[in-house]
């Protein structure tokens, strides 16, 4: 099997990607493989009927960084090598011109990527929790107004250590999508496949992140998903306050330690493994 770049996403294409989201329990939207294929790469494997039965995505973000994300693989080919190989062609991209390259990776997934020279910075945990009918929004916290976006976008590049400009205005344009402002945090909501996320969520301290969480929470109807670096001690605890259970965990993995100098301590919750 080659991999090889996808062209277009056309609907026989979007089927068989997600597919292999729901294959593997995974929340992405065909939103967001669009953004995948409009400012980065995807790359694919077909099986012999010319069905997608394995993927991985580049995303550039600036001039000098790349976020690689989605490598699935369908239950019925795994086992032959084809995460490696999408993988080192995502690397092989991501790198191309010295991009500093970061991923979210799973505990399986740790273990292939060591080997191609990734190391862990930091740990992460997701958070769920059920909910069937939303609350009321935290005074404190306000509803961001377009002037506001600028600015949302300068303290994500802050805190992440590039610039992703393209990737939150798609987000904050689509059907459902809002962003919420307090004591100089953000936090943005969006619909996934089976439950909201919220994230990015930035503040500069704990409280203000706690405030921030309480009404992305509040907004929420049905599943919502949050994933916390494990430092965050404090938003664990609001977290589990409100009845939130850990699911389960990812690892932020660089090809070399040096490679992004964000604030990570503005960091409370992230856009999600697939993004960053």
């Amino acid at each position: 099997m080659v991999v090889e770049p996808l062209t277009s996403l056309m609907p026989g294409t979007q089927r068989d990607l997600g597919m292999l989201v729901e294959q593997s329990g995974w929340n992405q939207t065909a939103a967001d493989w669009a953004v995948f294929a409009d400012e980065g790469t995807i790359y694919v494997v077909r099986d012999e009927r010319g069905k997608i039965v394995g993927s991985g995505a580049v995303l550039p973000f600036g001039p000098s960084s790349a976020w690689i994300g989605m490598i699935l693989v369908a239950p019925e080919a795994r086992g032959r090598g084809l995460g490696a190989a999408l993988f080192q062609r995502c690397l092989n991209t991501a790198r191309a011109g010295g991009r500093a390259t970061l991923l979210d990776a799973t505990p399986a997934g740790k273990r292939l990527y060591e080997q191609f020279g990734l190391e862990p910075l930091f740990s992460l945990t997701r958070w769920q929790l059920e909910r069937h009918a939303p609350g009321h929004e935290a005074p404190a916290a306000k509803a961001c107004s377009p002037s506001d976006i600028e600015a949302v976008v300068a303290l994500d590049a802050l805190a992440f250590g590039a610039p992703r400009g393209a990737l939150l205005a798609d987000i904050l344009g689509r059907p459902g999508s809002r962003c919420l402002h307090a004591q100089g945090g953000i936090a943005m909501v969006r619909h996934g496949r089976i439950a909201d996320h919220i994230g990015p969520l930035l503040a500069p301290d704990e409280a203000g992140a706690g405030s921030l969480l309480h009404a992305a929470v509040a907004t929420v109807a049905g599943s919502v998903f949050i994933d916390v670096p494990d430092a965050r001690a404090s938003v664990a605890g609001e977290l589990a306050g409100l009845g939130f259970t850990r699911q389960r965990s990812f690892i932020r993995m660089a090809f070399g330690r040096g490679s992004l100098k964000g604030r990570t301590s503005l960091i409370h919750a992230i856009a999600g493994p697939e993004f960053g």
